[in-house]
């Protein structure tokens, strides 16, 4: 897989050594080229310093050839014409940009822009951190009525069936893990003491769900 990366920071610097290490074809843009610093000595991929958001500097990067673009600089403007320019000028199939405003989600969203927030993510764990009677969230939708979280099944939830924990409408199951197997489950499998299941929950449902499958654990 061809990959360009935009800005060798912490992040650019660490993706890029992941995907080089893995076998991918890498090339990391920055406009410092000290930055090229932070990239370990077993990356063997290539360095180019410009612009991230420049045509004929991501042509140089063998963006007509490329599976995928990160866009990681210090710049929201940046990452996201990076990742428009990729996209839609040179139809590369995959990519993402760094998001630092929150505020600016819901317009990515809306534009169809794969993005990373890190102050989403930041709060996430946070808030996963500091509410340890609810479940641990993933991920939450657009409009955070619906969350992605792990519900571990104590004695309550012991022998239910899909079909019977989806039953109120509140949750949908998407997989279940079971020691080191993890499934995706039909609706008459069986939940047992231990098993932790991935689901979309809707929000305020939380206390219901636990009273319902994780009660004397």
């Amino acid at each position: 897989m061809h990959v360009i990366i935009g800005g060798c920071g912490r992040v650019g610097a660490e993706l890029a050594d992941r995907l080089s290490d893995e076998g991918h074809d890498v090339v990391v843009v920055d406009q410092s080229e000290h930055a090229f610093r932070r990239v370990g000595t077993t990356f063997n991929g290539e360095s180019l310093v410009g612009d991230i958001t420049d045509k004929d500097l991501l042509l140089r990067a063998g963006v007509e050839r490329a599976d995928a673009l990160a866009a990681v600089t210090q710049s929201d403007n940046a990452n996201l014409m990076a990742v428009e320019i990729a996209s839609e000028l040179f139809g590369v199939q995959h990519t993402v940009a760094r998001l630092f405003n929150p505020d600016r989600e819901r317009s990515y969203r809306k534009m169809g822009v794969e993005y990373v927030s890190e102050t989403s993510m930041i709060v996430t764990a946070l808030n996963n951190a500091l509410r340890p009677q609810t479940f641990h969230q993933h991920v939450a939708g657009p409009n955070e009525y619906v969350e992605v979280v792990e519900i571990p099944i104590g004695r309550a939830g012991h022998g239910m069936t899909i079909a019977e924990l989806e039953g109120s409408g509140e949750v949908r199951v998407a997989a279940v893990h079971s020691g080191a197997r993890t499934r995706i489950p039909k609706l008459d499998d069986r939940l047992h003491k231990g098993d932790v299941a991935i689901a979309a929950v809707r929000q305020g449902s939380h206390r219901r769900v636990r009273a319902l499958v994780c009660g004397g654990q």
